[in-house]
């Protein structure tokens, strides 16, 4: 064993020790890892993720609801392993992988590297595993995946530039990285754009940070992401704005649900939520702690200081918080929405060598993190949860493939003999996407959306343009008074309908919700619009 060294008084750490928390690091990577696996075998894919999948058969520059990336990484993943559950989340596997490894880097970055940095990134590696928002968010086919993965590396790139010396090549390289990395975070979800405001705020208020401003790496960093984003640009030119111009409307039209006081109460508990609570309250000490200290040292602190970058971190973290609290003045904001908050609030957790987010209050909070991530995983394995059917969110991935089997009978029902082409359809698009996904030939699938919302459906060709005279149809609406209406007004477009089978999605025996098919045959005046959606063409 080495002993302590006579010349300098310092104890040098014996190398299996200096290995130790490296080796902790590893499993935790390896636990989540497997933890995603288990999940994502136990789920059935979400329609959200069959909807992205639908994406991924047609690649596009941008899409109604969101820019390409969630469909590239799909793509990617079905390039590998077809078009199957597990190649859909395959992509979303890796972009899970690279966000650990870049939080692990990060912290280890911030702290000093030393045995303060490994242990940070042993904190970073726990967080990215026990925080629900962060380990669950990863499991499924969502933007959120991609956004995480690009976020974490432009803050690992932003923080490193940070802490080397204004105008240095080392400073110039981390923000050519970091533009890169915030590309691909645009090309992910809009709300990136919180990561640069978050960042340009912080350096417009803090002196020390405001020097960042005579190099050029930012202003490259800038230009780079916005060339990347570009693409996305030009598709909305040549669609009429209408994936800008849905998410605008969607975060801040005015919804009558609640009032604007519950409704950030909703928000924070949301919040508190998908991140547990005592972690929520942890995060929340770090990045107040962060944001005081560096505001307090702004006249004497140097560019390169830790109070300037925590500071900065801090600030990131901060305006998703904030960005959101103003939308859900005006309407309600899904739990996922400030997801943004995240990555920096946990490098700055992993990091802080406060007393009170270590000891207890850091074990407190990752077993119960650890308790809400099994209750989870055994609710996804069987319901244990006293929640009714219709409102268990796991819920809303089973019966797809009974509903499939339905409409893969009633392609072939007589009552379609004579008819040329049998197409099939939903009323919405999550029916369809999830109709495409479970058929055997994974055909074609028209969400009409005479009922529901406008969404990326309305952007393809679709019944509209083309049901021929003389085809048949086979629609799944919901099995209720509005649905069965719906159904008649198809009807007129046929020369004759009927009702088919009547199938009700369950899970472990409850019932999610039922779908009525109706069946359609000799297509005679088919309108070559959407009746519900005719701006869209």
């Amino acid at each position: 064993m080495p002993t302590p060294s006579h010349s300098t008084g310092t104890h040098v750490a014996p190398a299996r020790e200096r290995a130790t928390p490296w080796v902790q690091v590893g499993g935790w990577v390896l636990a989540a890892a497997l933890l995603r696996g288990v999940l994502s075998a136990l789920v059935p894919l979400l329609p959200d993720e069959t909807y992205y999948w639908e994406w991924s058969r047609r690649l596009e520059a941008g899409y109604f609801d969101h820019p390409p990336g969630i469909a590239l990484l799909i793509r990617t993943g079905t390039l590998l392993f077809g078009n199957s559950t597990a190649g859909v989340r395959a992509g979303p596997a890796l972009a899970a992988l690279g966000t650990h490894l870049a939080a692990i880097a990060c912290a280890w970055q911030l702290a000093g590297r030393g045995d303060a940095g490994r242990l940070a990134a042993r904190r970073a590696a726990m967080l990215v595993t026990l925080l629900p928002i962060a380990t669950l968010g990863l499991v499924l086919a969502t933007p959120d995946a991609a956004l995480f993965a690009t976020a974490m590396i432009a803050l690992l790139a932003v923080e490193r530039a940070l802490a080397t010396p204004v105008r240095s090549w080392a400073s110039f390289l981390w923000w050519l990285l970091a533009g890169v990395a915030l590309g691909g975070a645009f090309v992910a979800k809009y709300t990136a754009v919180l990561l640069p405001m978050g960042l340009v705020i912080a350096c417009l208020v803090h002196p020390a940070l405001r020097r960042r401003y005579a190099e050029a790496g930012p202003w490259v960093a800038g230009a780079v992401a916005l060339a990347l984003f570009a693409p996305v640009v030009a598709w909305n030119l040549f669609n009429n704005w209408i994936s800008f111009r849905f998410q605008l409307g969607h975060g801040f039209n005015a919804v009558s649900r609640g009032n604007p006081v519950s409704r950030e109460l909703e928000m924070l508990g949301a919040q508190a939520g998908l991140a547990s609570p005592i972690l929520f309250g942890l995060l929340t000490i770090v990045v107040w702690v962060a944001l005081r200290d560096g505001w307090r040292t702004r006249r004497t602190a140097q560019p390169t200081d830790l109070s300037a970058r925590r500071f900065a971190l801090a600030v990131v973290a901060v305006v998703p918080l904030g960005f959101f609290a103003i939308s859900a003045w005006r309407r309600p904001v899904e739990a996922n929405w400030p997801a943004m908050i995240y990555p920096a609030a946990m490098m700055l957790l992993a990091t802080s060598p406060l007393p009170v987010v270590q000891g207890v209050w850091w074990r407190r909070g990752a077993w119960l993190a650890a308790a809400l991530l099994a209750v989870v995983t055994v609710q996804a394995a069987t319901p244990i949860l006293p929640l009714a059917p219709r409102r268990d969110p796991i819920a809303r991935a089973h019966g797809w493939r009974a509903l499939a089997d339905s409409v893969a009978a009633a392609r072939r029902d007589p009552f379609l003999d004579g008819t040329v082409d049998r197409w099939v359809a939903a009323d919405r698009y999550q029916d369809a996407s999830e109709l495409a996904f479970h058929l055997p030939d994974q055909p074609t699938v028209f969400s009409l959306n005479l009922g529901g919302r406008t969404n990326h459906y309305d952007v393809w060709p679709n019944a509209w343009q083309r049901v021929r005279p003389g085809d048949g149809l086979i629609v799944a609406f919901d099995a209720d008074a509005k649905g069965d209406s719906l159904a008649r007004v198809v009807g007129t477009w046929f020369k004759a309908m009927r009702p088919g089978a009547l199938v009700p999605l369950r899970r472990n025996g409850g019932t999610v919700t039922t779908r009525r098919l109706w069946l359609y045959r000799i297509a005679q005046q088919v309108p070559r619009t959407s009746p519900t959606h005719p701006e869209i063409p």
